[in-house]
């Protein structure tokens, strides 16, 4: 599920650092947690250069938020690159291997449902991850709408508002089993369809071997050891 043009390049180095260790703070105790003696500690460098990179705090929130949702991108196009989501069973496929990645990694998880708050207190990175989300619905309305669905952004906003649901729900409940997830994302999507490629796509003849068992990639996002 191709997230739209990337708008944002990762940095290397000592900034990328910086921002990797922000981001697991940011996981660990929210974006309120951050001072600049805290991230040079985690990331394991001088203090200056947080002053160096970042004229404000806000400003290292901000791209540490954006280098989230670039490597989040990316990782969503590896995904659709093994499972692509020509039909929807293995639409529902991609969708259950993308919420399974991020359960596995509970840091970027965090991390996500963080930045989604912290939206609600500042305009620029409301804007951002507004443009993200547009993107998302935009990617996932394009194989909707080659499978047949009269109103593809309609049901790709349907279909990310019940992930955005279970995802909220999981953050402080066990996960319900994988198959029962699918068979939900599975109903929704055909229920988009028109009647005849639904009841095509329904048939057990059509039906495509799930990949919840599937090994998990390593995301690009370097880890550590954030302090509470």
């Amino acid at each position: 599920m191709q997230a739209g043009e990337p708008y944002y390049t990762a940095p290397d180095g000592r900034k990328r650092e910086i921002l990797d260790a922000a981001l697991r703070l940011i996981a660990a105790g929210g974006p309120d947690s951050l001072t600049y003696r805290r991230v040079a500690d985690e990331a394991g460098v001088p203090l200056g250069s947080l002053t160096y990179y970042f004229e404000a705090r806000e400003d290292l929130i901000r791209e540490a938020f954006r280098l989230y949702i670039a490597e989040a991108s990316r990782a969503l196009e590896a995904v659709q690159q093994e499972i692509p989501p020509d039909n929807p069973h293995r639409l529902a496929d991609l969708l259950l291997e993308i919420m399974r990645r991020e359960f596995q990694d509970g840091m970027l998880f965090r991390a996500e449902y963080e930045l989604v708050l912290h939206a609600a207190r500042d305009p620029q990175v409301a804007e951002d991850y507004a443009a993200w989300e547009r993107a998302l619905e935009a990617s996932l309305a394009a194989p909707l709408e080659q499978m047949g669905a009269t109103r593809p952004q309609f049901a790709a906003k349907t279909l990310l508002r019940l992930i955005r649901g279970h995802e909220l729900e999981q953050i402080a409940h066990r996960p319900d089993p994988p198959a029962e997830l699918r068979e939900r994302l599975l109903i929704v999507i055909l229920a988009f369809l028109p009647a005849a490629a639904a009841r095509r796509a329904a048939s057990p003849g059509r039906a495509v071997k799930s990949i919840v068992k599937r090994p998990i990639r390593k995301n690009t996002v370097h880890k550590g050891r954030a302090r509470s």
